[in-house]
């Protein structure tokens, strides 16, 4: 097995990058933790590797899982979030990636809350998305970082039947719109 000089070795980091391609949404979930996890124990292997990372994902926009991948590296390694919240922001007109990409900035903004305020004008365009993908995603997000000013906006989905897959901070899980909005009411309403 082949070492990234002395570190993780190159073939667990090629397994997992190949992961964020698969069509199972668990598994693309799975491979972005794992990114992010490698990228706080091993941040060495993750530059090492960082422009074969960085270019595949920028010349593969509608990777499925790169959004979500690029957003656990900015997790865990501050020094990239500048420019991988720049890379984000191309994902979130990408129609395979824009679910993932509310769920990456999301991420980053849980450990970085000075963020949240120049991602608000995203989610609220995010929200006003026809994908009930996009909208339960955005919802979620909204509860997750406790945006205040939300309410009206997570009001108007406790009726929105639609169900869909979310990315949430440990699974993912299918639910309707208006449940999750529900829930980020309440993560709201605790806040306070």
């Amino acid at each position: 097995m082949a070492n990234t000089r002395g570190g993780t070795p190159r073939s667990l980091i090629k397994a997992i990058v190949a992961g964020l391609y698969g069509v199972d949404m668990q598994k693309r979930f799975e491979a972005a933790l794992a990114l992010g996890r490698l990228a706080n124990d091993d941040p060495d292997a993750v530059m090492r590797v960082w422009n074969r990372i960085f270019y595949a994902f920028d010349d593969t926009m509608s990777c499925w899982g790169a959004a979500e991948g690029l957003g656990e590296i900015a997790r865990n390694m501050p020094r990239m979030r500048t420019k991988i919240l720049a890379l984000l922001r191309k994902f979130a007109a990408d129609e395979s990636s824009c679910q993932g990409c509310v769920w990456a900035v999301c991420r980053i903004c849980q450990v970085d809350r000075q963020l949240i305020e120049d991602i608000r004008p995203d989610l609220e365009r995010a929200s006003a998305s026809p994908a009930a993908c996009m909208v339960g995603q955005t919802l979620w997000a909204l509860g997750e970082l406790g945006m205040s000013g939300s309410e009206d906006r997570l009001k108007a989905f406790l009726e929105d039947t639609r169900a869909t897959w979310l990315y949430e901070n440990d699974a993912v899980r299918q639910k309707t719109v208006a449940e999750i909005a529900g829930e980020a009411l309440k993560k709201l309403r605790s806040a306070r």
